[in-house]
């Protein structure tokens, strides 16, 4: 009975920790979500936002034309990547290239943010860590950071 205790407690005692780093995760994407939508009411009110899988992207500067970004389109942007907690932090990204609209090449919420904009179109995409680089540390991103991907559409080539 005794072997049986002493294999019985750690095993209980790693289940909890299980179940209490999840509590805690979750706890932390949800108070993102919360960040994320005070934020955006608050800087931008008059601005349309689009919610799609995760994803918030606050159109600053609407598009021309009809044509819009669809998967597997290459698009030309301008991408400002920042971690975000309550307020843009930390810039981990700045470029001007061609990225292909595809969930093999974004992180998630970049792709979904994305999808849909047409050119010209200058938005800010929030998402949280869920469909960033969740619990990975990557460069100067902390694990579980939330982010803000300041996109402008410079140009998109459709795939077909």
């Amino acid at each position: 009975m005794r072997r049986l205790t002493i294999y019985i407690l750690p095993l209980l005692a790693a289940v909890a920790l299980t179940v209490a780093c999840t509590t805690d995760k979750q706890t932390t994407l949800l108070q993102q979500e919360e960040n994320i939508d005070k934020y955006i009411l608050s800087k931008y009110p008059e601005c349309e936002v689009v919610r799609s899988n995760g994803s918030n992207r606050v159109i600053v500067t609407p598009g021309e034309g009809q044509m819009t970004v669809a998967d597997g389109d290459s698009t030309y942007v301008t991408l400002e990547g920042r971690v975000f907690n309550t307020s843009p932090g930390i810039v981990f990204f700045s470029d001007e290239l061609t990225v292909k609209a595809s969930r093999d090449d974004l992180m998630t919420g970049l792709y979904n943010g994305l999808v849909g904009m047409t050119r010209g179109e200058e938005a800010y995409v929030f998402f949280t860590a869920r469909y960033g680089f969740d619990d990975n540390v990557v460069g100067v991103v902390p694990a579980l950071s939330a982010m803000m991907f300041h996109v402008i559409v410079r140009d998109i080539k459709k795939s077909n």
